[in-house]
């Protein structure tokens, strides 16, 4: 496949914890020139979006001034391997640490005095003691039943301190790199009072909260603590918009690479629905598959319209449409009117899926970060994508859809391109 000179590529990154460890693997395939339907070329993308672990990813890719999307890829699998992984001597991982943990306060890798264990207990025993105080005066003011006051002592979050994950994104993201940089970079994160979703760009590396803009697209709703940012309280971007494919779009992307975590909904056995843990993370997984689909068929009708103008305004005008080709132009008509007025016509858009079509280690398997499985997962994602069929994946091409003939077959980037 040869990159034409008008197309601009954007990676997509999705959120899943220690599942963004696959995310590596496919970026190294795709970027290192390692796939035989890209006939063993590097791809050079434009524009990187990404939500939470994603958000990291493409962060780091981004930060990589002056270097190919290979190298970028290397480095970023590096950083996973040597800063974010367990082992080899380093005290837990660089995401997060349990407040608390005896195991910890007797490892000799985690600290580097005798005093330094029981200063970080005490910090850690003032931090929760302060929540439960907090908690218990809510309690005893707020009005509900005893169970619905109960329950505010529950938080997850109150155990869990994110301070390596801030310590990471300081030593290995280079804001200023960012802020720079030809290629442009789209993390989301989500409002937590609203609702609302908030795109952050290059230039807001700049800004003093640039580490933050990081953090809060990661923090996980009850895992991890909320970020403020600016007097505004922000959670993980996956809380609206885990895949963000159309930040990607209104970017100016024309070829879209999706990589996203969720595993194909039927792959995942039945057998597993035995407690209320499994249960919910097969609804979350329905879910967000749901959302990438209705965000990838919104890209197939954006294609369909754009077609169908094109063919009214040839010689068969809008007699020779059909019923069906008019519904697609009906369901996006405003979105591609939008992009007119604004003088940023909307391109045919093509979009590769990558994912894992069955399960990547379960509900908890998102906060493994032993070296093991993260080293797994590259291999796996890296492994994913050089075997990758468009046809299986249902990836979406102009004027094409995806039980077309031109799908079959494994040389599907050199078919389509």
């Amino acid at each position: 496949m040869s990159q034409r000179d008008d197309e601009r590529l954007a990676v997509v990154l999705s959120g899943g914890g220690a599942y963004g460890a696959y995310e590596v693997g496919v970026l190294k395939a795709l970027l290192g020139g390692e796939m035989k339907g890209t006939g063993y070329k590097p791809l050079e993308p434009h524009v990187f979006t990404g939500t939470s672990v994603g958000s990291f990813n493409a962060s780091a890719m981004v930060a990589h001034a002056g270097a190919s999307g290979g190298a970028a890829a290397q480095n970023l699998e590096r950083i996973w391997l040597e800063e974010i992984a367990e082992g080899d001597g380093r005290c837990g991982n660089g995401v997060f640490r349990i407040r608390g943990n005896p195991q910890r306060y007797l490892d000799p890798d985690c600290f580097s005095g005798l005093g330094a264990p029981f200063q970080e207990f005490g910090e850690d025993a003032g931090y929760v003691g302060r929540n439960f105080l907090a908690r218990g005066l809510n309690f005893l003011t707020t009005r509900g039943t005893l169970l619905q006051r109960g329950l505010q002592f529950v938080d997850v979050s109150a155990f869990i301190s994110v301070h390596p994950f801030h310590n990471l994104v300081s030593r290995v993201i280079d804001p200023e790199a960012i802020r720079t940089s030809e290629k442009e970079l789209r993390i989301v994160a989500t409002n937590w009072e609203t609702g609302a979703v908030q795109v952050f760009q290059n230039h807001h590396a700049g800004s003093e909260f640039w580490r933050e803009m990081i953090l809060a697209s990661a923090a996980i709703p009850g895992i991890f603590p909320p970020v403020e940012i600016d007097g505004v309280v922000y959670v993980d971007g996956g809380a609206v918009m885990n895949t963000p494919l159309n930040c990607a779009i209104q970017a100016g992307a024309s070829t879209l690479f999706v990589i996203y975590l969720d595993p194909d909904v039927g792959n995942i056995p039945l057998q597993r629905l035995m407690n209320t843990v499994d249960t919910m993370d097969r609804v979350y997984t329905i879910m967000l598959a749901t959302k990438i689909n209705e965000d990838i068929d919104t890209a197939a009708w954006i294609n369909e319209g754009l077609d169908v103008i094109k063919r009214a305004a040839g010689a068969e005008g809008a007699d020779g449409l059909s019923g069906s080709e008019i519904t697609s132009f009906v369901r996006v008509a405003a979105q591609i009117a939008e992009r007119l007025d604004k003088g940023r016509p909307y391109r045919p858009l093509t979009i590769h899926r990558f994912h894992p079509h069955d399960d990547l280690g379960g509900p908890l398997g998102m906060l493994d970060f032993s070296r093991e499985a993260v080293s797994g997962l590259i291999d796996r994602g890296f492994e994913d994508a050089v075997y990758h069929d468009c046809y299986e994946s249902h990836c979406i091409f102009p004027g094409k859809r995806p039980d077309s003939p031109l799908y079959m077959g494994r040389n599907w980037l050199q078919t389509a391109l």
